[in-house]
């Protein structure tokens, strides 16, 4: 036994900072006898090679799935004994049959996750050391250059029982850490003949260039190009028995952003991040986080942890039917409502990772993700869309399609057309779905509770001339006003028609819906009925239908409906490209239904004209059928009004002492019934009406306040005069934003907003004491 050998690979097992590592490397170079340096991925340029968007943090995932990967292929080899036999099409097929007789403690033992203090602790520098060992098939020393020093020369592409496809996404983390450690031996019952068993160490570091960097690893001989053979050092087995199996892997002081949180369960600690990211995971995998306590954690997926939650969330489930290249795939989309906001009972953060709302998921784990802000400006679920995470699962589109859809890195979409519409259907799917709009409704509804009810219905008509004048129209803020070509949930026009409760029956009565309905070749439709019965009607007694009569567009294939919900049905129907333009006939039929008291109930069915067009002009919701307004002379018109409420920090959501305001749409129905002041809106139904929302607790404000009151008998001509300024500002400020998102442009983020509003309320403070001067003068001060 070679004490040289012993020390080499206990010092590479042990390396947590930079000066751990190049002690490994210089006893390595001692070793040799020479430093002989081979680039990683054999490209001198290689810097660049690793380099992607998105966050450090969660590509240390990347790593976990490379253990799960390893594990798998060493079972799987043990029984097949190469690639070719075995049998398996997808990872979890794979892993229910190789570890069936393993219980959860021992999968997650198989692959190990752990933080260790690098150069200094973790939680004052944002370094730390993680270590990834797994007890996989291991790598010979041959093998590692081609393997994991690879860069884009995966040797996962034929294992379809694999999750990796890339051979990139590892290496991604490499740039980020001041060295990597690897430590790694073959399972023996894999070696070829001939072949040793053989420990590898390899210590990669950066070696500066007159341009950039080249991260490097030291060879046994000396390399020039592609195709020499040059291997890491490696010693005989025998020489460190304790080593098991497998691969050990150190991203030795690695910059992370919030993954060194001392507290487990934060939306940014690595236990949350990494259920979140694997959904469902292949098998349990464990975590212990030395730089704290050092208590180990089994990380099971977040479906488990939802699903073991003491909390009952609702949740529901729909049929995304997405055609691409002449097929129609059906893909599965899951939702779950949190019983609370951020940092309540129950809430969405103590679940998810930060920035994670809806998922979009392969193989059980994420390749591209929405944070909440996205949901809110994308749906318009403005109360919702931090307690709500949706996942889509891609899993029935064909591995070649996902593989081109998401980045190697798995952050995010590649920006095509095939990316471009499955969002798009997404974005319907939920801006559409009548149960999620009903739930965020009932949020605003909650928020108008236990408030002083302050008229300012006249100080909403002064910002609407303002703004009126100024040459602005003011629809619904977000296209819903009914003006536009039905790009809606297929209600009636005028804004939608209102979400009035159902009455329900035990038996169905009727079928309602739109006559008329546009859709676009190559898009998504959602359109929403409404079915008088009881939910549990579904489970058993009946099923409803939707035929059409268009070739191309086949029941269950491209069409999907979904169960009833409080008496509205979802249909969604995918339109292929090559769909000809056109009327068809959309048959929405009940047939051999079973009755509450038994025995056939008699066919119930509704006709809706779907009319199939290349595009459709505007974007407003329902078929595209203006209302004409209100009833009445002096009733409210239908794009030009706006409403304005008092609040405070203390009520609302995310908001700080220091927020001025924002602008919300509120459904014209709520305002009139939470809000005496503004009953009239009540004939527009729920056509959204942008709703001013002031802080009156905001400080500069209230600092103005206390200083004219010495000189005014009444605040409330100053007060009126603020919210009419600000609210044009707020108001022309949100135009702005929601022209941007239109664009497809990129919207600046909620902490610039949030200065241009402050920046707004000082220039309206600013001339406001020459305006009160003025009305005390002329005797307008009340």
């Amino acid at each position: 036994m070679s004490a040289l050998n012993q020390q080499i690979v206990h010092a590479a097992l042990n390396a947590a900072t930079l000066a751990d590592a190049e002690a490994v490397q210089e006893l390595i170079a001692q070793s040799f006898a020479a430093e002989h340096r081979r680039p990683v991925g054999d490209k001198w340029n290689n810097f660049g090679l690793m380099g992607s968007s998105g966050s450090y943090d969660l590509k240390l995932i990347e790593h976990v799935t490379n253990m799960q990967d390893s594990v798998i292929e060493r079972f799987a080899l043990q029984q097949y004994g190469s690639r070719a036999n075995v049998p398996f099409q997808t990872p979890f097929e794979a892993t229910g049959e190789l570890l069936k007789y393993l219980d959860s403690s021992e999968k997650s033992n198989l692959a190990v996750t752990t933080f260790e203090d690098s150069d200094a602790p973790a939680s004052t520098t944002k370094r730390l050391t993680a270590v990834f060992r797994d007890k996989g098939c291991g790598m010979t020393p041959a093998s590692v250059p081609n393997t994991i020093f690879a860069l884009g020369g995966s040797n996962k592409e034929d294992a379809l029982y694999l999750q990796g496809a890339f051979g990139l996404g590892g290496a991604m983390t490499y740039r980020n850490a001041k060295a990597v450690v690897i430590v790694s031996r073959r399972d023996p019952a894999l070696l070829k003949d001939g072949e040793e068993d053989r420990i590898t160490v390899a210590v990669v570091q950066w070696q500066d260039n007159t341009k950039g960097q080249t991260a490097y690893y030291l060879v046994d001989c000396e390399w020039n190009a592609a195709g020499d053979t040059a291997e890491p050092w490696s010693c005989p087995h025998e020489d460190y028995d304790d080593f098991e199996p497998g691969t050990h892997l150190a991203l030795v002081s690695y910059r992370v952003d919030g993954v060194q949180r001392r507290r487990e369960g934060d939306a940014k600690s690595f236990d949350v991040v990494t259920n979140t990211r694997l959904v469902h995971p292949v098998f349990p995998t464990r975590f212990v986080n030395n730089t704290t306590r050092g208590r180990g954690t089994t990380l099971e997926g977040l479906a488990h942890r939802l699903e073991r939650s003491e909390y009952d969330f609702e949740r529901g489930e729909e049929i995304l039917p997405f055609h691409h290249q002449g097929r129609t795939y059906q893909l599965p989309v899951r939702y779950w409502l949190f019983a609370g906001g951020p940092k309540d009972p129950g809430g969405r953060d103590k679940f998810l990772a930060s920035d994670h709302a809806v998922l979009f998921t392969s193989n059980g784990q994420v390749h591209h993700h929405w944070s909440p802000r996205d949901v809110r400006d994308q749906t318009g679920l403005n109360r919702l869309y931090d307690r709500l995470l949706v996942v889509v699962e891609t899993d029935e589109l064909p591995i070649r399609d996902r593989t081109n859809l998401f980045t190697a890195d798995r952050s995010e979409l590649v920006r095509g057309d095939v990316a471009l519409r499955l969002e798009e259907a997404v974005r319907a799917l939920i801006r559409e779905s009548a149960v999620l709009r009903e739930a965020n409704n009932a949020l605003i509804r909650a928020s108008y509770q236990d408030k002083s009810d302050q008229p300012t219905a006249e100080i909403a008509r002064r910002i609407s001339r303002a703004l009126t004048v100024k040459g602005f129209s003011l629809g619904s803020g977000n296209g819903s006003g009914g003006q536009g070509g039905g790009q809606g949930s297929g209600r009636a026009g005028g804004g939608g028609g209102g979400l009035k409760p159902v009455t329900l029956y035990p038996d169905p009565t009727l079928i309602a819906g739109p006559a008329t309905v546009r859709a676009v070749v190559g898009t998504t439709r959602s359109i929403t009925y409404t079915v008088d019965v009881e939910d549990a009607f579904y489970e058993r007694r009946g099923r409803l239908r939707a035929i059409c009569d268009h070739p191309d567009i086949v029941e269950d294939r491209e069409i999907t409906t979904g169960n009833g919900h409080k008496g509205r049905v979802r249909v969604m129907v995918a339109v292929p490209e090559t769909a000809d333009l056109g009327t068809y006939e959309l048959r929405i039929v009940l047939e051999d239904w079973i009755r509450a008291a038994g025995g056939l109930g008699h066919t119930l069915e509704h006709i809706t004209k779907l009319e199939l067009v290349e595009d459709i002009p505007g974007n407003g919701s329902g078929t595209g059928k203006p209302t004409k307004g209100a009833q009445g002379q002096g009733g409210p018109g239908q794009g030009s009004n706006v409403a304005l409420r008092w609040t405070s920090h203390e009520s609302e959501d995310h908001w700080e002492r220091v927020t001025v305001g924002s602008v919300e749409d509120v459904p014209a129905s709520i305002l009139a019934d939470q809000l005496s002041d503004y009953a009239e809106l009540r004939a527009l139904g729920d056509q959204p009406i942008p709703t001013v929302l002031l802080n009156q607790e905001y400080p500069p404000f209230k600092k103005y306040l206390a200083a004219r009151n010495k000189e005014l008998t009444s605040d409330k001509r100053a007060r009126e005069q603020y919210a009419v300024g600000v609210g044009v500002s707020l108001l022309l400020l949100q135009q702005k934003l929601d022209k941007i998102k239109k664009a497809g442009d990129e919207v600046p983020d909620d902490d610039f907003i949030d200065e241009a509003r402050r920046a707004a309320a000082s220039a309206v403070l600013a001339v406001m004491p020459a305006f009160d001067d003025l009305a005390k003068e002329v005797g307008l001060s009340g």
